[in-house]
């Protein structure tokens, strides 16, 4: 069974319920990166397989902009570093043009999942706290505490001082924060004082003073406002990070203050684990990683979605759009594309299944290779659209020319930007230093190919199929023989296909090269 419709069985096994809201949220410090996306697409994979199950569904997407600015992307300009510790809400947005701080970066990437077909209810943090959302929560915390602090021990191992309290005032005079500590609650209001030296990312004013905790005039530490925001919601379904979801994390500590403080049983939870890139973990605050929109540049709705529907939620997908990555996503998609038209509830299917937003339109029975499109888009005199009629057999219909045409504008895209070295060539001018070093059965292998070109004129496709039998007939290593054409003509071990390569290059030139090669 597909893993997400073995998420939704178990949900309907585990809640009987008729409606469900999923939630999510997101600090928006910087760009964000294409790991993020992970949590918005599971989320909504979730309430997309709900609502297949004639369940009624809706996702909630919230961006805590009430956080403080607690890191400096390496993007931003240092003159930022005096709204360190403020909430992301009341620092200026560096392009000058959006709201605030927050915004911006929230905007942008509500356009990239905006753009892929998910479209929740989107909520600010900010507001909630505002509008006295919040208030109901951080009373029933300020009374519990104490209670809140064995739970912190008993499952992190974190100490808290006596009068500690889970709660940051903002600062009326200088408006941080994240710099602010609560020493007591009478009920009504809470005593508090603005630290120099509370945080290494910010200096407090130095202020101290009583306040109304209510109306946005505080907010609630990370592992007491997760909880808080369930009970304010409502919330069925949520998940999180593998960073969130380990032993002793914050999700254990947010469940339990759900259950003995708010009485209350927790949300199903659906951990994912992290998308890295090449082999890393991606940071927005740090600004770490490729960006969520870089990507949604590069790739089409379906491909993108495809990168996370492809995968458990419970394992890591290493992402590196200047690898092989994307070819391969590509070719994975072609796979699953195929088996959705032959069985659309195999695994195979359900993946292309939950990867598309318009299942109405007609799919291409037929899919060039976006691997074969990158390399002869680098190649003279090579009609990418003949090629594709003949490897197909027939006409291309206008669903498949469309597709081949989009693809070629992702292949040109991801040459120029992302595409790495070893996928790149040029047709060398003179003959490449390093085929000067070809053994004597390269050289007899490059000596049989060029009779072959010199006896007639040859399509790609059978001077490949051609080369082939030629290497079988002198039994020459295959990777020895193709290596030979490479570095005869690009200088490079590994290449396009061979016969293609030959065949989109003037035929005086491949003689004369292969003849030089060959002696």
């Amino acid at each position: 069974m597909f893993w997400v419709d073995e998420i939704i069985e178990d949900i309907l096994k585990k809640t009987k319920k008729d409606s469900y809201l999923v939630t999510d949220w997101k600090t928006p410090s910087g760009h964000i990166h294409v790991g993020a996306l992970r949590g918005v697409i599971v989320h909504d994979l979730i309430r997309r397989g709900l609502s297949d199950s004639n369940k009624t569904a809706s996702f909630q997407w919230g961006y805590d902009d009430f956080d403080p600015m607690d890191g400096m992307p390496i993007y931003i300009d240092e003159s930022f570093d005096q709204y360190m510790g403020k909430p992301l809400c009341d620092v200026p947005a560096p392009d000058a043009k959006s709201k605030n701080f927050a915004e911006q970066y929230a905007n942008e990437f509500t356009q990239v999942f905006e753009g892929i077909g998910i479209k929740p209810k989107i909520v600010w943090t900010s507001e909630l706290y505002k509008e006295g959302k919040f208030n109901d929560s951080i009373r029933i915390i300020l009374d519990h505490a104490d209670q809140i602090k064995d739970i912190y021990k008993i499952i992190s191992g974190s100490e808290k001082p006596k009068d500690w309290f889970p709660l940051q005032v903002i600062c009326p005079q200088c408006g941080k924060v994240g710099t602010t500590k609560v020493i007591s609650w009478d009920g009504e209001e809470v005593e508090f004082s603005c630290e120099e030296n509370l945080v290494e990312w910010a200096k407090g004013c130095g202020y101290k003073g009583k306040i109304s905790p209510f109306d946005g005039n505080a907010k609630l530490p990370w592992k007491v406002e997760w909880p808080s925001k369930w009970f304010l919601t409502g919330t069925d379904i949520e998940g999180e990070g593998k960073d969130h979801s380990a032993a002793s994390g914050s999700r254990q500590v947010a469940d339990e203050i759900y259950r003995k403080v708010f009485d209350k049983i927790p949300p199903y939870d659906i951990p994912y684990e992290f998308i890295l890139l090449g082999g890393a973990k991606m940071s927005s605050s740090k600004g770490l990683g490729v960006t969520a929109k870089d990507i949604s540049d590069l790739l089409p709705m379906n491909i993108l979605r495809f990168l996370f529907t492809r995968t458990r939620a419970k394992r890591t997908i290493d992402f590196d759009p200047e690898g092989d990555t994307i070819p391969n996503l590509y070719d994975e998609y072609d796979r699953c594309s195929s088996a959705f038209l032959e069985d659309k509830n195999s695994d195979l299917g359900r993946a292309f299944y939950y990867a598309e937003v318009d299942l109405d339109k007609e799919q291409p029975k037929y899919l060039l290779r976006f691997s074969k499109i990158a390399y002869m888009l680098q190649m003279p005199r090579v009609d990418i659209f003949e090629y594709a009629k003949n490897e197909k057999g027939s006409a291309l219909n206008e669903i498949e020319k469309q597709e081949i045409e989009n693809r070629i504008i992702i292949a040109k895209n991801w040459l120029e930007k992302f595409a790495p070295e070893s996928f790149k060539f040029n047709i060398s001018e003179s003959l490449p230093e390093e085929a000067k070093y070809l053994s004597s059965e390269q050289k007899e292998f490059l000596a049989k190919v060029l009779e072959e070109i010199k006896s007639k004129e040859w399509t790609g496709e059978d001077l490949h199929k051609r080369i082939h039998e030629i290497k079988t007939e002198i039994q020459i290593n295959p990777r020895d023989a193709f290596s030979a054409i490479y570095l005869s003509f690009i200088g490079k071990e590994s290449g396009p296909q061979a016969g293609w390569l030959l065949a989109s290059l003037d035929n005086k030139f491949v003689i004369n090269r292969l003849e030089e090669a060959s002696r």
